[in-house]
């Protein structure tokens, strides 16, 4: 199934998608439409069923939720207040200095926007399972898909285990209780919801489709196994207990399945038509019609960068890099152009101009930035801004280019990774040298978690892994690299390693337990 196709498919299911909702009553009243017995007939009726539980993810990449909350909160990124402008009540300064508290608005927009991945799909399987049992539908037909929508709600509760450690595991949506309980024992709890997504993976990634492109935006067996890999990745951080070669055992199965490649240009991954990328395992097809959410462009750039692209809108002028980020890119590194920095022009090479620094002045974007917060005019220019995906000439708001979730760069890395840990440095050192290889830089000769770490940075900005990869290696100052100090940043403490049940649902739901520290 290509991008078209299954936009297709999902089209009615996305326009519907509302992202206002609060989760912390899972119950739902069961569209009728769906348990009618002339429906899921056809495998063509359960896919156009199926498409709750993907359009959530419209709310992925766009401002204000997870992504924005994952890599403010590391040592990629940053919106630094300029002026008036992007203050926000100050919660994009507490994310970056790791100061949020339970009331923080991007943490509670995380928790719904999880939580109503796993109502959807909890109602879906809750609707197959009863076709099938009241006889309307092919139980062989139905498996697969159950399975699949299984591996979605572990998909969903993985992100909920790594972004808030101990929350109320609802697999049952028919019995779920208005107000679920997590457990009073936070690392308990912890250890309950990764054992949940282990066994909700192992259970059915032989049972989906093994074929990424015919299922392309669908969760496949690939994707499990990328998963699977990752949730054995992180195990140490989210049990005490590591993992690695349960973690190798996974990404050699992407490996060696020999469905995926290295793309030949890094950016083409990351193409506004970049639907038949190779390394592609799991993406988010992102469309300015059918599945609107993805506007980076306005979140980065610079308010005149319209001129630039002939944006039909003006960008917000908000998310940087941070300067010691930026500079770890190595000037000839194909990656480094993934960021706009120096002298702005329009699209006919005119200088892009800024009034409000100057009469007349022409915008340079500088690495440095003065503070986090900071007055003066001259602010609105400071900060390279993300340029990794394509910016399409005449964008609308809404971009088009899908989002690799789950990536094979990402796959050779974390192998890498997993080889390093348990001592083959010379294995790990051939996998990671394909990437750096790609990106036109010199082979590492020794490895260590330094240069893993910042090489993972150097490929994977932006695609929201970076505050978790930051937690699992230990800290030079603080216990991990996400608690050490950087600009503008104290050590923070270990139990802001994972966010705050918010305030919201505590309020809503007083059988949650608030996360240590909190």
């Amino acid at each position: 199934m290509n991008k078209s196709s299954f936009l297709k498919t999902f089209s009615i299911s996305v326009l519907a998608v509302w992202f206002g909702f609060a989760c912390t009553d899972l119950t739902e009243n069961i569209p009728s439409e769906l348990t009618d017995e002339t429906f899921f007939q056809t495998e063509e009726e359960f896919i156009a069923a199926l498409g709750d539980a993907y359009t959530t993810l419209a709310a992925w990449q766009n401002h204000g939720g997870l992504f924005a909350l994952n890599i403010v909160s590391s040592d990629e990124a940053a919106i630094p207040v300029k002026g008036a402008d992007w203050d926000d009540g100050g919660i994009w300064v507490q994310a970056h200095r790791h100061t949020i508290d339970s009331e923080h608005g991007p943490t509670n927009g995380s928790w719904n926007f999880l939580f109503s991945g796993v109502s959807n799909t909890n109602r879906l399987i809750f609707q197959f399972e009863s076709a099938v049992e009241a006889g309307t539908a092919d139980p062989e037909l139905a498996e697969a898909f159950i399975a699949e929508l299984r591996a979605m709600r572990a998909f969903y509760y993985y992100f909920l285990l790594d972004n808030f450690g101990n929350v109320p595991i609802i697999d049952d949506f028919a019995n779920t209780p208005e107000q679920p309980a997590n457990n009073p024992d936070f690392q308990a709890g912890r250890q309950q919801v990764f054992d949940f997504v282990e066994s909700e993976l192992l259970a059915t990634v032989d049972l989906i489709s093994d074929d990424p492109r015919g299922s392309y935006g669908r969760f496949n067996k690939y994707a499990a196994h990328f998963l699977l890999g990752k949730l054995y990745l992180n195990a140490e951080t989210y049990t005490g207990t590591a993992r690695w070669a349960d973690a190798e055992t996974q990404f050699q199965e992407i490996v060696d399945s020999g469905n995926f490649a290295l793309m030949a240009n890094f950016f083409d991954n990351f193409a506004t038509n970049n639907s038949g990328s190779t390394e592609t395992i799991f993406a988010i097809p992102y469309d300015s019609v059918f599945l609107p959410g993805f506007n980076m462009h306005k979140m980065t750039l610079h308010y005149a960068h319209q001129q630039t692209f002939n944006f039909q809108d003006q960008p917000w002028n908000g998310y940087t890099s941070l300067q010691a980020f930026y500079e770890s890119f190595e000037e000839d590194d194909v990656r480094r152009q993934g960021f706009l920095e120096g002298p702005q022009f329009d699209i006919g090479g005119n200088p892009l101009i800024d009034d409000e620094i100057g009469p007349g002045h022409h915008i340079v974007l500088t690495p440095e930035i003065d503070a986090i917060r900071m007055t003066g005019a001259i602010s609105r220019q400071q900060g390279v801004r993300f340029n990794k995906f394509e910016y399409a000439i005449g964008a609308t708001p809404e971009l088009d280019n899908d989002f690799p979730v789950f990536r094979f760069a990402d796959a050779i890395l974390s192998l890498a990774e997993a080889q390093y840990r348990q001592g083959n440095i010379s294995d790990a050192l051939m996998n990671i040298n394909q990437i750096r290889d790609r990106a036109g830089v010199a082979a590492f000769a020794t490895l260590d978690d330094d240069k893993l770490l910042a090489e993972r940075g150097r490929e994977l900005y932006t695609e929201i892994w970076r505050r978790q990869d930051q937690i699992r290696f230990a800290g030079h100052q603080g216990e991990t690299r996400f608690n050490d100090a950087w600009w503008e940043k104290e050590v923070s403490e270990a139990f802001r390693n994972v966010f705050p049940i918010p305030f919201n649902q505590i309020a809503a739901n007083p059988n949650l337990t608030q996360n240590p520290g909190y």
